[in-house]
Order: C-alpha cells, then structure tokens, then sequence
C-alpha cells in the first residue's frame, strides 16, 4: 500500500454505533426515513462527523477539524446516549449492548487484516513478527492494534475504537460519580487532562499512558454528553453559558496561537468548546422530513456508521495503489471518487454484519 501523511490522533473522529432509542427529550422532527423516538439532531451530528473524517482523510483539508471538531463531538454523543441508556437499563445490559455493536464490525475488518499482514510477511519481521498480545488487540482492542509497515492503514484508526472501549467499560463507574457530584466530575477531568499535559506530571508513551491520557482527555466530552441527558446544560442561564463557551473557546485560540495549530492541548479544548455549543443547542430538524434523500443518507450512515469508519482508511489507500497501478495520477479529487466507490462497494458486502449486531434483519442497503 502507499505510503501517505497519516492522520495524527486529534485530526480523526470514530462513529460510535447508533442505538436503539435515542434523545428522548429533544423536540427534533421525526423524518420519514428514521424509526420513531430517534433524534434528528443527534443522527445527522454523527452523520455530519463521518462525513467529515473522510473528507478530511481524502482531500486533506486542514482547516476542517478547526471548523468542525468531530472526534471530541463523537464522544460527546456516545456519552449522552450511553447515558440515555444506562437511566432505562442495568450498567451490565448496557455496557454488553455497546460491545455487541462495536467489536463484531471491527472483527470483520480483523479477519481480512490480519491474514492478509502475515501473508505479506509480517510473521517474518526481522524486528519481530507479532506477539499473542498483539493479535489480541484486532479482537478485543484494550490495546492500540499493531500491525506490519505494509498494513499500517488497517490499524491508523483504530486508537479511537480502544479508546472508545475504555470509555464503555468505565461508563457505569462515570455515571455513578456524575449522578452524585455533577459539576464536580465536569471539572475534575479537564484539570485531569491539564496537569497531564504538563510538566508536572509524564505520561509515557505506552499502551497504559495512552489510556490514561485519553479516558481524561475525551471523558470530558463523554460527560458533557451525560449533562446534556440530566439536563445540567439547560439549566445554566445562557448569559452564563456563554461566558464559558467564550472563555474556553478564546483560552483554546490563545493557546494554539502560543503553541502553534497542532498542539494538542490547544485542539482538544477547541473541541470541548464546540462540544459545549453543540450539546446544549436542540434544533428542530423537521425540515428534513421533506428531503427524503437526504434523511435516507442521514439514517443509512448511522447504520454503517463503524464499517464506515473502521474501513475507510485501508479502502483509500488501496483506491490510490489502484490508480497507481492504472497509471492514473492519484490525485486528492482521484482518490476521492476511486475510494468512494470501493467504499461503497464494501459496506455493501459486509455492512449487514451491523444490522446482526443491532439484532436488525440483515440488508444489503442500510435500513434508512
């Protein structure tokens, strides 16, 4: 496969899977295309996110994550509906149900990944070829999956699936302390992530580090996604609300202006703030009842929303390897056009493992 830049951790954004009820409390339209009880707002955000990635991944436009921060927005939903769920349901249905849409689209991906790796040789490594730890991450990723220097593609996107994991399995522990000590756990986290990020504090650069450093990280938007839920959010009277926007929003302007535009700290506090703007709006989307291509896109997304994520890395560099190949220019708008097809084409063959997932009769098309 081709080499290319890959995309540094603040720059993706993951789909989480869509559940089955969702933002009960929202007065969202309800477009022709989406099962009753499910909101609009918060589809066409996950939706408006996974666009977002690829077009990112694909044309490498830079100023998109600014524009639109998707992965802290990612996790802001996944908290919110986590806790939709976790107020109707026992912490261990939950927790099961989120694994089951997760890991078997994931697995799909393992099982050509892997095989395809150790027949390129990867068993082989002169520095090593891959431990039972190592495989054991493409099935169960507590872990960030290694992978060989061919197969990099397959595996670049995944650290937001183990994240994402982490995130799960600590979120009845996260409910428990937000339900009792609401602002206190919305503050405790982004000081957490702070004092990481600084001097006086090293977190090193391990499998443990990792997971320290983003269950702080983007458990903060995981929470902001609970105090959108209980309502904490729309209980700030708005001229208060948006002293706060503002002073994170010019903190995180001021900080990257110092530090420069990738600095990590400065990104992720510009994502909480649109995480904040973005959970407290309710926009009523009645209007996409009368575009009903467009609510079918919306909805047929959120469906495929993990195959679509967890393949469209390994698919794009494959669609410039193909035009390489015809001795046509892999070009940003190239590859945009090859690799939408093949995308399309995969999520076509194998999309229907996340309608088995969500306990859905199989489709070759998304349920829209």
């Amino acid at each position: 496969m081709p080499a290319s830049r890959p995309p540094c951790e603040d720059d993706r954004a993951v789909a989480v899977p869509a559940p089955r009820r969702a933002d009960p409390v929202a007065g969202d339209g309800e477009p022709r295309h989406r099962p009753a009880g499910r909101s609009g707002y918060i589809d066409a955000l996950r939706a408006l996110a996974i666009l977002r990635v690829y077009l990112l991944h694909t044309l490498w436009v830079t100023w998109l994550p600014m524009v639109f921060p998707a992965m802290p927005v990612m996790f802001a939903l996944a908290g919110y509906l986590t806790a939709a769920s976790l107020e109707r349901r026992k912490p261990l249905r939950v927790v099961g149900s989120r694994l089951r849409r997760l890991l078997p689209p994931l697995w799909a991906l393992t099982v050509v990944a892997v095989p395809l790796m150790l027949a390129r040789g990867w068993g082989n490594d002169p520095d090593g070829g891959p431990s039972v730890l190592d495989l054991a991450w493409w099935v169960v990723p507590l872990a960030n999956p290694q992978s060989s220097e061919w197969g990099g593609p397959f595996s670049l996107g995944l650290w937001y699936i183990r994240a994402y994991l982490w995130l799960v399995l600590l979120s009845p522990a996260l409910w428990w302390v937000f339900r009792r000590w609401p602002v206190g756990a919305l503050l405790a986290l982004p000081a957490a992530t702070v004092v990481l990020y600084s001097p006086l504090v090293h977190v090193p650069p391990t499998p443990v580090g990792d997971v320290i450093w983003s269950s702080a990280a983007y458990g903060t938007c995981w929470l902001i996604g609970y105090a959108r839920h209980t309502g904490l959010l729309d209980r700030i009277p708005l001229a208060a609300y948006t002293l706060l926007v503002a002073a994170v929003g010019f903190g995180a302007l001021a900080w990257l202006a110092e530090q420069g535009e990738a600095d990590r700290l400065g990104r992720l506090a510009w994502g909480w703030t649109a995480v904040l703007v973005l959970m407290r709006a309710r926009p009523r989307l009645d209007w996409l009842a009368r575009v009903r291509w467009l609510s079918w896109l919306i909805a047929a997304i959120n469906a495929r929303a993990v195959t679509i994520y967890v393949w469209h890395l390994p698919v794009l560099f494959a669609a410039g390897a193909l035009l390489s190949a015809a001795g046509v220019p892999a070009g940003k708008v190239a590859t945009f056009g090859a690799g939408t097809v093949l995308l399309a084409a995969v999520v076509l063959a194998i999309g229907w493992i996340e309608d088995l997932a969500a306990r859905r009769r199989p489709a070759l098309l998304p349920p829209g």
